[in-house]
């Protein structure tokens, strides 16, 4: 249910701007980072984009962290890969493996690392209300359903140091960065909240940005 989503019981619009970026990895994803934390952040994720262009939001990767996502609105998917020399039964496909540093703390973004087999070992549908976690060893990615799809993420502490890169998968070159991770103002944040709100019907209490008037 949705009153059992774990939301923050007050947020500071200044600090959620302070640590929030529009086109978040890729274009039309758009991330609102409600509080922070190194024990637990709370992200809210708002999906603006084509989704009959856009088959999968963003390439398999693994994460820093374990984490669990929560389905405010809409509909999403999220698919889980195994790499084939785990399970050298299954026959998968041939993705070429980037090490990922995040620009976002001063690393220098993909780096070519070879070549993995993986295949698709699962893939879940997850609507309003659902949720999974998800390791973050795990090798996934998401696919948008509907468009204006609210995913809210509650990512604990860090279990890869900063100094240890991530891991992406990709069909053929690394993904672009340019233009990503804009900045939003504090209007264009209180603006993400309020359609939260409508969607959802659940309302925040907020702090700064002129008490978010």
């Amino acid at each position: 249910m949705l009153h059992d989503l774990p939301l923050p019981k007050r947020i500071n619009v200044d600090q959620i701007v302070e640590h929030s970026f529009k086109d978040y990895h890729t274009k039309g994803f758009d991330y609102l980072c409600l509080q922070r934390s190194p024990e637990e952040t709370v992200k809210l994720y708002f999906f603006d984009g084509d989704i009959s262009k856009l088959p999968e939001v963003v390439a398999p990767h693994n994460h820093r962290y374990d984490f669990e996502t929560y389905v405010a609105a809409g509909l999403s998917e999220n698919a889980w890969f195994t790499r084939s020399a785990i399970r050298p039964e299954h026959q998968g496909q041939i993705f070429n493996w980037f090490e990922y540093r995040t620009p976002l703390n001063g690393g220098d973004g993909f780096t070519f690392a070879g070549e993995e087999e993986l295949f698709e070992a699962k893939r879940g549908r997850f609507g309003m209300g659902d949720s999974y976690f998800m390791h973050a060893e795990d090798l996934h990615t998401i696919r948008i359903v509907q468009n204006e799809t609210l995913l809210m993420l509650v990512q604990f502490e860090d279990i890869v140091p900063l100094d240890k890169p991530t891991w992406t998968y990709c069909k053929g070159n690394a993904p672009s960065l340019d233009g990503l991770y804009a900045k939003f103002t504090a209007d264009e944040v209180i603006s993400r909240l309020r359609k939260f709100e409508e969607r959802t019907g659940l309302l925040f209490k907020t702090a700064g940005a002129r008490d978010a008037a």
